[in-house]
């Protein structure tokens, strides 16, 4: 009777373990899903290198998002001090490295967004008109779009 009451101790304990570890192997970690039919242009950099662009690309979301909330509160200069962040002082931080590793087309969008980012920055500071900045925000965003569906980053 004893070991009849073990047994069936033993088994419960036991169908615990697997279930925890099912459930371990079935719903957590990661896993990377390859779409078959993604055919962006792969770019390899150096983890440093790879962490730079992805903070350089939130960045640009935290700027266009400070850009927007200034259309939405009419302020030109909370347009032109977030807009001036990625403008065309943002290049000088840049590693040669990097540059240097870049595909041409991937760092002429690079610096094209650049570029619209710093003439959102002069033309809100000049001549604030909502409908030009909001016509350039459009531009910048084509720009990351167009980006994003020809590239994707991977670690060398």
């Amino acid at each position: 009777m004893f070991t009849k009451k073990v047994l069936i101790i033993t088994n419960i304990i036991f169908g615990v373990i697997i279930l925890i570890l099912a459930y371990i192997l079935l719903f957590t970690g990661t896993e990377l899903v390859k779409t078959p039919d993604d055919n962006r242009i792969v770019v390899k950099y150096a983890p440093d290198l790879r962490e730079l662009v992805l903070n350089e690309m939130r960045d640009y979301l935290e700027v266009m998002n400070e850009i927007q909330i200034g259309l939405a509160q009419n302020d030109p200069d909370m347009i032109v001090k977030a807009a001036t962040r990625q403008g065309d002082l943002s290049l000088q931080e840049t590693p040669i490295r990097l540059l240097k590793l870049s595909p041409i087309p991937c760092k002429t969008m690079g610096f094209k967004g650049h570029d619209i980012f710093q003439a959102i920055a002069d033309s809100a500071k000049v001549n604030f008109n909502r409908t030009t900045t909001i016509n350039q925000l459009a531009e910048l965003t084509n720009n990351c779009v167009v980006c994003h569906r020809t590239y994707k980053i991977e670690l060398e």
